[in-house]
């Protein structure tokens, strides 16, 4: 399909509203402020009207090209993107932007595209998964984060397969320490990450109070194999609030998108 010149802007907290916004400008200048000792953290996600963030294990199939659009601007702003090991298994993990925003940043100094670091508590990738796209990093930086568990033999294969490896702390229950994770890539000069699933990725984000933004695609259809209530899941147990910034709104005959962009704050004010 071809993509429309602008979207139907419903509401901003900062600007005139209703109003018609120029697809090229959304999420081109974001102003997320970077936690204590770590990089600004957003997450992107796509989900339909009952709450199911995938059709078949795979999330690219719920959105249509606007959704891919805006989906490849935010990593534009990245300098990282953050995934689970199930996200790579299901999908590979390729992160790269438009053309322009690839040029922009080149002529900036930074990488064409940002890197793809994803989280695994032992790097026991199979020869499947070693053959992903992720691996080899045709125009990007793959990085696996992973903990003191993981074998040293198998940080052989990844290394070998073509991935920087991380090894941070592991929490008490084995995951990857996120905190200390994000604190290790701001020491390497990554400020700006956007996270991209999966749900065990998510979830652990928000209960270590590391999520500052939620950038959330709503898209106008039903999924039979809906989860339970996805906002509910993915903030586990935190307490948490999420503020309205903006939501913005494609109009097709046959296509209804919303995209809607929120700031998540903490009740106990840590972040």
């Amino acid at each position: 399909m071809a993509l429309p010149e602008t979207l139907a802007l419903v509401y901003h907290a900062r600007a005139r509203y209703p109003d018609e916004v120029p697809l090229a400008e959304v999420y081109r200048d974001l102003d997320i402020a970077p936690g204590r000792g770590r990089p600004a953290v957003a997450l992107n996600m796509v989900q339909t009207l009952d709450g199911a963030l995938a059709v078949g294990g795979r999330a690219w199939q719920l959105g249509s090209e606007v959704d891919h659009y805006l989906f490849r601007t935010l990593r534009g702003w990245a300098d990282a993107v953050l995934s689970g090991a199930g996200t790579l298994r299901a999908n590979d993990v390729v992160p790269s932007t438009h053309p322009e925003l690839q040029a922009a940043r080149a002529a900036a100094g930074r990488p064409a595209n940002p890197a793809a670091v994803v989280v695994t508590r032992a790097a026991a990738f199979g020869e499947d998964m070693l053959r992903k796209r992720f691996f080899g990093g045709s125009g990007f930086l793959p990085v696996v984060m992973t903990t003191p568990r993981a074998r040293p033999a198998d940080l052989a294969r990844v290394r070998g397969a073509g991935a920087e490896v991380m090894v941070v702390p592991a929490l008490a229950d084995g995951r990857v320490d996120l905190t200390a994770g994000l604190r290790a890539l701001a020491d390497r000069g990554v400020a700006r990450v956007v996270a991209e699933g999966g749900p065990g990725l998510n979830r652990s984000l928000v209960e270590a109070r590391l999520l500052d933004e939620l950038f959330l695609t709503l898209v106008a259809r039903v999924a039979d194999d809906a989860a339970g209530p996805v906002l509910r899941g993915l903030l586990g147990g935190a307490s948490v609030s999420l503020s309205l910034r903006s939501e913005l709104q494609y109009r097709a005959p046959e296509v209804r998108e919303w995209y809607f962009r929120f700031a998540v704050s903490y009740a106990d004010g840590c972040g």
